[in-house]
């Protein structure tokens, strides 16, 4: 789905808002297949010169499986964006320098936007390094350490910091 910006492409400047819902073909991240729904992005933009500044939030849920019971997890995210897509020139000679210019930068062309890729990677950044159900989690829970099940040395220094002993050796014997 394309966002339409033709009233900013009219009046430069000038804020106009926006709410526009995509949809994200499911990812598949380090073996586990992860959906996206209710994808929604609000937000305003404008035009100034040649630029098409985008701010606004991005809201979502994603879908994946507990990494520990493996029952369905949903994680609501917000993500907060503001970037700025560039139109791509008609004219070959122009176009070709911006691209040895920077090749991952936002562009458009015309008067509509294709805010796919930028959800996609708000969506993806924004996902957790693994997916749990919580504390409820029966399978985590026991593969969790106690606190009761702390080293020897922790018990005896609890409010020193690990390098603590070396620090003892440099200034016993400052001849170092």
């Amino acid at each position: 789905m394309l966002l339409d910006i033709s009233r900013a492409l009219r009046a430069p400047g000038e804020d106009i808002f926006f709410e526009h819902s995509d949809c994200i073909p499911p990812q598949d991240i380090f073996g586990e297949e992860i959906t996206f729904s209710d994808v929604v992005l609000k937000g305003s933009f404008s035009m100034a010169g040649e630029s098409l500044h985008i701010r606004g939030v991005l809201t979502a849920v994603a879908h994946a499986l507990c990494a520990g019971c493996l029952k369905p997890v949903a994680h609501e995210m917000e993500v907060e964006f503001d970037e700025i897509f560039t139109r791509i020139s008609r004219y070959p000679q122009q176009e070709e320098a911006q691209d040895e210019e920077d090749d991952e930068r936002l562009e458009f062309e015309g008067s509509k936007v294709d805010l796919a890729h930028l959800a996609l990677t708000l969506a993806v950044l924004e996902l957790p390094m693994r997916f749990t159900c919580g504390e409820e989690c029966e399978v985590l829970s026991e593969i969790q350490p106690d606190e009761q099940n702390t080293h020897a040395c922790q018990k005896d220094m609890p409010d020193q910091h690990p390098f603590s002993a070396l620090q003892q050796l440099l200034t016993k014997d400052q001849e170092v």
